[in-house]
Formats: structure tokens, sequence, C-alpha cells
């Protein structure tokens, strides 16, 4: 179905990203990513990674700023 959406920049930097990643459209990965939001039990204790809390106004990180960081290395 075709429609027109209007992301966040943040968003769209997440989306294009996963697009790339896994080698999908663009809406494809809109599609994924509203999903996983849509199938997420909300978090008690704020933590994703047991040791590391995320505060909730924490940004993405995407797998180019993995790969930028990992280079600095």
């Amino acid at each position: 179905m075709r429609t027109t959406l209007e992301l966040d920049d943040d968003v769209l930097a997440v989306a294009r990203s996963l697009a790339r990643e896994r080698r999908m459209s663009l809406g494809a990965a809109v599609s994924e990513l509203a999903r996983r939001g849509w199938r997420q039990r909300p978090a008690d204790t704020g933590r994703v990674v047991p040791g590391f809390t995320v505060g909730p106004d924490s940004g993405p990180i995407t797998a180019e700023m993995v790969r930028a960081a990992s280079d600095e290395w």
C-alpha cells in the first residue's frame, strides 16, 4: 500500500540504516520498525542491556554509528 509519511530525522536515519543493512526497501524497514514497537512490551526497569540504564530521551544508535566508533579504536 502506498502512503505518505512525515518522519523525524532520527527515525528516518534508523530506517535507512536498517534498509541498507538488510538490503530491503525503506518502506519495508519502516514497517519492520513499526511492528517492533507495536509488539514490544514496556520495560519495567528501563534497562535494555543488564547493567546499562537507558534514559527516556536516549537517541537511536545505527550500524553506521557503531562502525564509526569502532574505527576510532
